[in-house]
Order: C-alpha cells, then structure tokens, then sequence
C-alpha cells in the first residue's frame, strides 16, 4: 500500500471519516458515518470521534506507518493554532485540545480547523471554485456555518473568529441569539429556526400538509414534511420557503457588499429544497447590492455532505507540505 491521510468531520448530529490517499481521492468512496455522543460528556464525545478513526483503520488494514497525518475539521469557535476547541456546549468541550489529545493517541501529525472553513477549502481546491482566489461557503443545516478563502487562503481574522456567517444581523431587534445578539440569520434562517417556527405555527392552528403528515404532532415535525407538503403546492409550505430565501438573500448581501466573492457555495441539508427558495433569495440578493450578481456566482455544492472531508485533506496534505 501507499500513503495515506486520515481525515475526520466532528458535528453535533454525526461523526464522519474517510481515508484519503495522496492525490486526493477517498479510497474506495468509504465513509464511515457515526451517530455524534453529544450531551455525554468531553470524554464520552472525544472516544466516540478517535473510534471513527480506530474503524477506518481497521477497515483498511493499516499500520500507522502508512499514515502521513490526520486532517479534522471541528465545531467553533476554535483556535486553530494551538488546535484547542473554545466552546461546543453539545459536545460538552470547552478549551478541549482535540489536537493533542490525536497526536498523543495516533502518534502523527494532526491539523485541524472550523468546518465551516474548510467547506470554503475544499471548494476552492476542487469543486466549483477551483482555481479561483475568492470563495465563500455556507453551509445551512442545524446551524448556519460559514468559511472564506479569501486570495486562495483561509481567512481566520485575528482571533480565528472570521466568517461566522450565521451571526449576520438581518433583524436588529428580532429574535435572541444564544451568542447575546439579536436577530441573527441563524435565528430565521437555520434547520433549527425552520422547526422551531413550523412548530409554532401548528400551535397556533395553522393548517399545512406539512401539519397532516405528522398528524398535528408538534413532536413530529421534520424538514422532510414541509418538502414534501410544497412539491404537492401546499400554500403555507410555498410561503414558508420564499421567507426563507428572503432570509438567505439578506443575509449573502451583507456578504456580497462586504467582500464582493467571485462564487459563493450553499451547502447543507436545507439546501436540498433549493428550488422552492432559489427564486427569492436572488431577487433579495441583487435588490440589496449594487453590483452585478449572475446566476453563476451562487452555486449550491455538490460534494454536500463530504465537503469538510475534502477540506480536511487539503488542510492537512498543505499543512506537511510546508
């Protein structure tokens, strides 16, 4: 066998890893996905994410000999340098050196970063803004992420706090955000905020096909649902996901004014109803800037739920390159 990069994806829902070998492909397209121990406890989260790595080497046969590094991508805020996560309430994490705790477990390099950033890399290097220098990403699911390559680079800001674009502020006075500020894209725009507001609606008697497929169980309520209920033309499904694209299309405004990006790439599990949104979240977009905005310059990612791998090996191939 050749050489190899082990790469690892910690979220709140799953834990994903792969190998990768050395041009950068995942060796025989395996995943292995694992459900994410959250509210366990540091420890119970930290075995459950070295056990991802422990299966693949398994799977694979490896000795560590073959293995050059280990490329991971985190939850924020984190600080990149000393490889440290800040805060993650759901993992139980607080200033937990995840990178040490890797090196000192698999004897290896270990390099790791905000998956939101390395959405941006991977995306860059080889999906849909490969080769250009200014990419942004977003990636909408539980929580809204977001990474910047910025001259072909992460961009990390000062304090590793750059690129949080889920804390763009598209209510002033709307609804608190756990991060102390008030409306927040993440508020309205998120997977989270979309239940959160199904469910308020089906209590106060809204009537949906999305309500009637969980037998008005507020319990019940998935994302699913409300897709379903707008391909069949359901009136409240229709509307609630023209608000989302309003939301969305305030929030990549600020983003566009700001940093102007040759591409920005939407990501995650909300985007799968694109369609049902896309139209809206333009219209916002190109009424709140004054610069020409083709439809090319807003694409939606095709490696999804892979992409922070890809960052992962890019991150930790350059890294040992150095």
């Amino acid at each position: 066998m050749g050489k190899y990069y082990l790469v690892l994806d910690i979220g709140g829902t799953k834990t994903t890893g792969a190998l990768f070998s050395e041009d950068g492909k995942p060796v025989d397209d395996y995943f292995y996905v694992a459900k994410s121990r959250t509210y366990q406890g540091e420890e119970a989260v930290y075995q459950n994410s070295k056990g991802v790595l422990d299966h693949i080497i398994g799977y694979f046969g490896l000795s560590m000999d073959e293995v050059l590094g280990i490329g991971v991508g985190g939850p924020g805020p984190l600080n990149v340098e000393k490889g440290i996560i800040i805060y993650a309430p759901m993992m139980g994490w607080y200033d937990f050196p995840v990178v040490d705790r890797l090196k000192q477990d698999f004897g290896k390099p270990v390099i790791m970063d905000n998956d939101g950033n390395l959405g941006a890399l991977a995306e860059q290097r080889c999906g849909l803004g490969k080769g250009l220098n200014n990419v942004l990403y977003m990636t909408v699911s539980t929580g809204c992420g977001g990474g910047a390559v910025i001259n072909k680079e992460i961009y990390h800001g000062k304090n590793d706090g750059a690129a949080e674009f889920g804390h763009i502020c598209i209510e002033p006075e709307g609804r608190s955000c756990p991060c102390g500020g008030k409306g927040c894209l993440e508020m309205y725009a998120s997977g989270t905020a979309m239940k959160r507001q199904m469910m308020e609606d089906l209590k106060s008697g809204v009537k949906s096909a999305a309500f009637e497929a969980v037998g008005y169980d507020p319990n019940r309520i998935e994302g699913r649902y409300l897709t379903e209920a707008a391909e069949k033309g359901d009136p409240y499904a229709l509307e609630f996901y023209r608000k989302e694209g309003y939301y969305l299309g305030c929030g990549l405004s600020v983003l566009f004014n700001v940093l102007d990006p040759e591409l920005f790439v939407l990501g995650g599990g909300v985007v799968k109803a694109r369609k049902y949104f896309h139209e809206e979240m333009m219209k916002q977009l190109r009424r709140r800037t004054n610069i020409e905005i083709p439809e090319e310059r807003v694409q939606y990612s095709r490696m999804n739920d892979h992409v922070v791998l890809y960052g992962a090996y890019y991150l930790i191939r350059e890294y040992l390159e150095k």
